[in-house]
């Protein structure tokens, strides 16, 4: 009988014409599970959505570019983010105003004024009041005239002279050219200031 034929490789069925090389190769078993390995991360890394097929250009293989895993932010995510910055300055102005209104000093009112001469003096609110009228009316009359109405121990009250000069418009910005004026000024006297600083 003839000898007996060994039955042929599958890289001989596939191929007549081509080598069995991996049977001489002892690295070929080692790279295969490697392999398998690479291409299954790769396919749930694009599945996840960690990574995509970025288009290149002509002639270039398209590579794998990472995806931010930050989603972003919608419409109505950014009008409540704007709203909540628009809140926190209303708060912040609001706390500003009633900062100054605490440091703003108390008001002592005409009223207040007419009993404190009452109470010193002993005459009557109504004398009082027509006092304290007859004094401011005389010292606005003087000092309209360009004359200095000093009273000792409390202070001189006098006309003032402001030149004409350039201002802006606090709303708009604009440019606007101020007249020259006259306008009334007080300067304490030294007693005055000295009973300010008392305390303090």
């Amino acid at each position: 009988k003839a000898d007996a034929i060994p039955p042929a490789t599958t890289n001989e069925l596939t191929d007549p014409n081509k080598t069995n090389d991996n049977n001489n190769d002892p690295t070929a078993a080692m790279r295969l599970p490697s392999l398998l390995i690479l291409a299954s991360l790769v396919a749930s890394l694009l599945l996840d959505g960690t990574f995509a097929f970025v288009p290149s250009k002509a002639g270039r293989t398209p590579a794998l570019a990472s995806r931010s895993t930050k989603p972003s932010p919608s419409r109505s995510s950014v009008r409540l983010m704007a709203a909540k910055k628009a809140s926190k300055s209303k708060k912040a102005s609001k706390s500003k105003k009633a900062a100054k209104k605490e440091d703003a000093p108390e008001t002592f009112k005409k009223a207040e004024f007419v009993s404190a001469i009452a109470e010193k003096t002993g005459m009557t609110k109504v004398d009082s009041e027509a006092a304290l009228a007859a004094v401011l009316e005389t010292i606005t009359e003087e000092v309209s005239a360009g004359k200095r109405v000093s009273i000792l121990g409390f202070g001189t009250f006098k006309l003032s002279y402001r030149s004409a000069r350039k201002g802006r418009n606090p709303q708009t910005g604009e440019e606007l050219d101020i007249a020259a004026s006259y306008s009334p000024s007080f300067t304490a006297a030294k007693a005055f200031k000295e009973k300010v600083n008392e305390g303090r």
